[in-house]
């Protein structure tokens, strides 16, 4: 019994999980209109570990020109030992919520803004072995509008 007790504790230290890892890669714009532009967000996360983890899940907020535009929680997947998997984070941004009317969107434009300001914050939960650990999800950056951009 002691020797069981021995091998638990052993086996246990061994195991010091370490937590994965989260890594913004770009975005993309996915399409652009009159109504708004569509943008997905991705990330890479690694796993170091020797053995796969559980993702409990992952939640996340998305801010354009400092706008709170996107709340949402995610089921979680299993990453596999020594792997990576792609997180994408799609987003529409509507052009009247951000600028509130057309008017408005001409002449921000006008005044030379030609960028609109982005930011991702976030959190990747993992279960190891019972401990539950927190990984943080971050991006921030421009975005340039597209110069082929009409309102119609």
């Amino acid at each position: 019994m002691l020797f069981i007790a021995f091998f638990a504790i052993v086996l246990s230290s061994c195991l010091q999980p370490t937590p994965p890892t989260v890594t913004f890669l770009e975005y993309k714009i996915a399409g652009l209109n009159s109504e708004g532009i569509e943008i997905n967000f991705f990330f890479q996360s690694e796993n170091p570990n020797p053995i796969s983890v559980d993702i409990v899940g992952y939640s996340y907020k998305v801010y354009i020109n400092d706008q709170e535009f996107l709340v949402d929680d995610r089921p979680g997947f299993t990453l596999q030992a020594k792997a990576k998997q792609l997180i994408k984070i799609p987003i529409t941004i509507s052009f009247n919520r951000l600028f509130g009317t057309a008017l408005q969107i001409i002449q921000t434009l006008a005044k030379g803004d030609q960028s609109l300001t982005y930011k991702v914050e976030g959190t990747l939960k993992t279960s190891f072995i019972g401990a539950v650990f927190s990984t943080p999800i971050k991006a921030s950056g421009t975005i340039p509008i597209p110069k082929d951009f009409k309102i119609q």
